[in-house]
């Protein structure tokens, strides 16, 4: 075990002397262990990576080792009275919800078949956490792709299948909003002789604009 994974690990074990601290009602101790235990969320992973020590078993450990933490503090203060039990049940099922099933067989040991859609956006934006980039949407990847090889002279057809469109017309928005798209359309439709260029509207009509 390296030492990030050892990090994660200490956190996850950091809430038996929380349960206890706050079974006795030390509440103060307990919300120093457990901030102490919730900040070490920020080190493990410039750690793995500082050390080169990102591993699969890092990944599930460390998202394992919040859930623990986080699920067995609410169990002790629904204990005292201080939480209650519906809050209890939904953070519990939440968690639990989060979890996907491939991620549970790397808990378990065993080799998943393959990545499920949710595993793989979990672990796409934890990713981009780790590596200091704002976490996106997929969908905003997919537009940007389909620009991407709309620009690079991709036939409609060919992009609408491969965003998995049922019919080509979906992805006509992608031809309205491709300007340089529209300005190579204009141009083919101008009548000989015209001379290049845009139109400039004169500063008359561009001050009735401005004025409306």
């Amino acid at each position: 075990m390296n030492l990030a994974d050892g990090i994660a690990l200490a956190r996850a074990v950091a809430v038996l002397p929380v349960i206890v601290l706050v079974a006795t009602g030390s509440d103060t101790l307990a919300l120093v262990v457990f901030a102490a235990a919730a900040l070490s969320d920020a080190i493990d992973g410039p750690v793995a990576r500082a050390r080169d020590e990102v591993t699969a078993r890092g990944e599930w450990l460390d998202p394992l080792a919040d859930k623990v933490l986080i699920a067995g503090t609410l169990a002790a203060l629904a204990a005292r009275g201080l939480v209650p039990l519906w809050a209890l049940v939904i953070v519990l099922g939440r968690e639990l919800a989060a979890m996907d099933p491939a991620e549970s067989l790397w808990i378990a040991g065993a080799q998943p078949a393959g990545l499920t859609s949710g595993t793989f956006y979990g672990r796409f934006r934890r990713y981009l956490r780790q590596a200091g980039l704002s976490p996106t949407g997929l969908h905003i990847l997919r537009h940007t792709a389909a620009m991407r090889l709309l620009h690079a002279g991709t036939d409609i057809a060919v992009i609408a299948l491969w965003l998995g469109h049922e019919q080509i017309r979906t992805a006509q928005t992608y031809l309205h909003a491709d300007m340089a798209q529209k300005e190579r359309a204009i141009a083919r439709v101008t009548p000989p002789g015209t001379a290049p260029g845009r139109y400039r509207p004169p500063d008359p009509l561009l001050a009735f604009l401005n004025g409306l």
